[in-house]
């Protein structure tokens, strides 16, 4: 049962928000958590026991933590010993995946650094001690953010439990985020994943220019659908439960820059990155090569936050490269650049380093990387030899891409705040057209899910 279900969507939620809303508030926070457990346990119960000891383990260590203090050699030892855990938790599943070709488990860097975070924050004296361990437990592994977040800190998810203020404005609002990220997975991403898997199938020989950049542009509108989806469906659930959490992607293909585009990006996990080891290795008040070394590191663990695998390392270094550029001579040359020229320089080198993301192998991102610019081996001896490169695409991919420019074209126009922008500009001028223009939109979209759920 995925949040993406239909099971979920018309049984669980339903029932889960109706106990919730219809207990005692004290009993609350006990009744999510419970429905939480029991969302990951229908997924898989030995990925709940895992969940269960790693996050019982932090737990336990919280109170010691708090006891000794920052500075204590004790506490320095027990932190450093939940942070290993955590990491090599990460590690270890995260390569027993790879190795076995299954999906590694659900929520594994979301519980485990969410943990991690609050003993960071519990060491140096930023958060409360908590008191509640159901309370502690929803706060890690509540099942709206399981998937890929927004991570939050302990006194901004406590907070929201103590002064929980319900009403039906939020309860709408998060039906609509909810709607709104079901049909950016289920409609969007599910649809470009088969487009992607066509454009893979193509065998390598076949391959031309067009079809890698089609290929390797579809791969970005999937993860960006997918991770974005799975974000606002968790605003979503977060607010039907009268829980706000915060934006986790903010149109990021429209960036202006590559350090723009990180930020955006993720933005939770970009901050977490960020605040515990970023601020920690001094940030940018170390010169200039120091500078380069931690933005370096920095965005090859944002690479790695996806999954242990080369190809991830390669595509935060090649990401952070431009990075270090834009901090070290950004003011001198690209703050210069009209608007235009930044969006689409950072969009090349977007697509370009997904090159790497988007490949199994390193040999396989080289070799996409070879074709996307006509340099493949064979095709420029052929050219050589016969004084003609080969053409950069093929009736194969003409058709496929006329088979599906619709799809296209809405990901290129939904990907922006195009839409949302010059709607807001119709609802300050025509307020009550514009609503019942919504309703209408969100009942077909609505309907729409329910069909792509259905099929």
């Amino acid at each position: 049962m995925h949040i993406y279900t239909l099971s979920f969507l018309l049984v669980f939620l339903p029932i889960t928000a109706l106990l919730y809303y219809t207990v005692p508030a004290h009993y609350r926070v006990f009744v999510l958590f419970l429905a939480s457990l029991y969302f990951y346990a229908s997924l898989s119960t030995l990925g709940l026991a895992v969940m269960l000891a790693s996050v019982g383990l932090d737990l336990l260590a919280a109170k010691p933590l708090f006891l000794w203090g920052k500075g204590d050699r004790r506490a320095r030892l027990l932190l450093f010993l939940a942070a290993a855990k955590n990491i090599f938790l990460f590690v270890v599943l995260s390569t027993l995946s790879q190795l076995r070709q299954t999906e590694m488990p659900l929520g594994v860097v979301v519980y485990a650094f969410t943990s991690l975070g609050y003993l960071v924050d519990l060491y140096n004296g930023e958060a409360d001690l908590v008191v509640d361990p159901y309370e502690y437990g929803l706060f890690c592994c509540f099942f709206g953010k399981i998937y890929v977040g927004p991570i939050l800190s302990y006194n901004d998810f406590s907070r929201q439990l103590r002064e929980f203020r319900p009403s039906l404005t939020k309860i709408g609002s998060g039906s609509v985020f909810l709607l709104h990220g079901l049909a950016k997975k289920v409609i969007l991403a599910d649809s470009l994943a088969l487009l992607t898997e066509e454009l893979r199938a193509i065998p390598y020989l076949d391959k031309t220019v067009l079809s890698v950049w089609m290929l390797i542009i579809c791969s970005i509108f999937q993860v960006y659908y997918t991770l974005s989806g799975f974000s606002d469906m968790a605003r979503g659930i977060g607010g039907i439960f009268g829980l706000e959490l915060p934006e986790n992607f903010h149109y990021p293909l429209q960036s202006e820059s590559v350090t723009d585009f990180f930020s955006r990006f993720n933005i939770s996990a970009n901050r977490f990155v960020r605040k515990y080891v970023y601020g920690a290795l001094g940030a940018e008040d170390n010169g200039r090569l120091a500078t380069t070394l931690n933005i370096m590191l920095i965005t090859m663990l944002m690479g790695l936050w996806y999954g242990i695998r080369l190809n991830y390392l390669i595509w935060g270094a090649s990401l952070g490269l431009f990075i270090v550029l834009e901090t070290i001579w950004g003011e001198a040359l690209f703050d210069r650049l009209p608007t235009l020229v930044r969006r689409l320089y950072t969009l090349v080198v977007i697509i370009v380093s997904f090159a790497w993301y988007s490949s199994y192998s390193f040999s396989q991102g080289a070799f996409y990387l070879q074709t996307m610019f006509g340099l493949r081996t064979w095709d420029f001896l052929r050219g050589l030899v016969g004084g003609a490169y080969a053409l950069p695409w093929s009736g194969e991919t003409l058709y496929i891409l006329l088979e599906n420019w619709l799809l296209l074209v809405v990901c290129l126009l939904v990907c922006t705040s195009f839409i949302h922008r010059n709607a807001q500009r119709l609802h300050h001028r025509f307020p009550r057209l514009m609503e019942g223009v919504t309703f209408l939109t969100n009942t077909m979209l609505f309907t729409g899910v329910l069909a792509f759920m259905a099929g």
